[in-house]
């Protein structure tokens, strides 16, 4: 009966697809209902939904909200779904969501030139955490999305990079105040969200710095988790202990994200993806909706959005996603995420 708004919210653009392909809008329908009930359940003072919630009741179980654990997708699906569908109303929600969860959650740090999302309370914003979370190192690539400046989009990243440099792995949590891995989230299960981050950060300033990333984070994957039968997860970034795991978004998304990374660096003639056309391509499109390079069938970046665990959707013939490192049309965008109730510097030095 305990669910969260990311679990609930997370079917829309997945349902919407089996919609198209059996012609019953149920399957949609549905969906759409679950993030409606969601939404009208958002906080009317800071327009953040919670973590966790009821589903028999539909009451909010606790105060906390942030944009990591129990949250994240969520947001993620507003914006890609609406894309998807071509929903004006779902859109608006979206960018309005992520524009407050932005707004509310994040921490500058003037010093390093970096911002920090820590978790708040949802009704009034206060913040009620200092920990970081890996998951929420997704959010530059949805800040992209969203229409945010990339510039503030550059500085979230930053402050995931840091940490990943003092300890070569991400720690599921990191504490701001004691400049530390949190001792129950000192592990790193070869999550994806960095990758990302850095793959639509790359496709958006063509900016080397993030090549080093992925140069770097193939580095460690190599160093510390290689073993004869594949990846293992860190139980422990500092000792760099194993654990006997490897998940299936490993290889889902991670691999994925960082292949594509140096993939799309090269010049379409050159890739070994099947997204062979550049962003000029979107005019050479057919009705299969594919181009072709040197007579190689291909898939354009523009008519792709990517789902939360890393699968490819061919956006409906003549949208464009705008999900690989183009800027959301400016009509569409909420509005710059100013950063206005976040002037608080931290001590920390990552």
């Amino acid at each position: 009966r305990e669910t969260c708004a990311a679990a609930a919210g997370t079917m829309l653009l997945e349902f919407a697809r089996l919609s198209r392909l059996t012609g019953d809008r149920r399957y949609a329908q549905k969906a759409r209902e679950a993030v409606d009930a969601l939404w009208r359940r958002r906080s009317m003072r800071t327009d953040l939904v919670g973590s966790t919630i009821c589903a028999k009741t539909g009451r909010w179980l606790s105060p906390g909200t942030g944009i990591g654990a129990g949250v994240d997708s969520f947001y993620e699906y507003l914006v890609k779904a609406a894309l998807y569908e071509d929903d004006p109303v779902l859109l608006e929600r979206g960018l309005n969501g992520v524009a407050a969860a932005h707004q509310t959650t994040a921490v500058r740090d003037a010093s390093n030139n970096l911002t920090w999302n820590l978790d708040v309370r949802r009704d009034d914003g206060r913040r009620i955490s200092s920990r970081v979370s890996s998951l929420a190192a997704f959010w530059p690539s949805l800040l992209l999305l969203a229409g945010s400046d990339v510039g503030e989009a550059q500085m979230t990243f930053r402050g995931y990079w840091e940490i990943f440099r003092r300890f070569g792995a991400l720690p599921e949590l990191f504490d701001l105040d004691s400049e530390t891995a949190v001792h129950f989230g000192k592990d790193a299960p070869l999550r994806p969200e960095l990758a990302e981050s850095a793959l639509h950060l790359y496709l958006r300033t063509n900016d080397g710095h993030y090549l080093v990333v992925g140069r770097e984070l193939i580095n460690a994957l190599n160093d510390d988790s290689r073993v004869a039968c594949g990846f293992a997860a860190l139980a422990d970034v500092e000792s760099k202990r194993l654990d006997d795991r490897m998940d299936s978004y490993f290889f889902a998304e991670t691999l994925k994200y960082l292949f594509l990374l140096f993939d799309l660096s090269l010049e379409p003639q050159d890739r070994q993806s099947f997204f062979c056309c550049d962003e000029t391509s979107i005019d050479r499109l057919n009705s299969t909706r594919g181009c072709a390079v040197d007579g190689r069938p291909c898939l354009s970046l523009s008519a792709t959005l990517l789902s939360t665990e890393g699968h490819f959707f061919q956006m409906p013939s003549g949208r464009v996603s705008g999900a690989f490192g183009a800027r959301m049309p400016a009509d569409a965008v909420a509005g710059p995420f100013e950063c206005e109730a976040s002037t608080t510097t931290t001590t920390s030095r990552a």
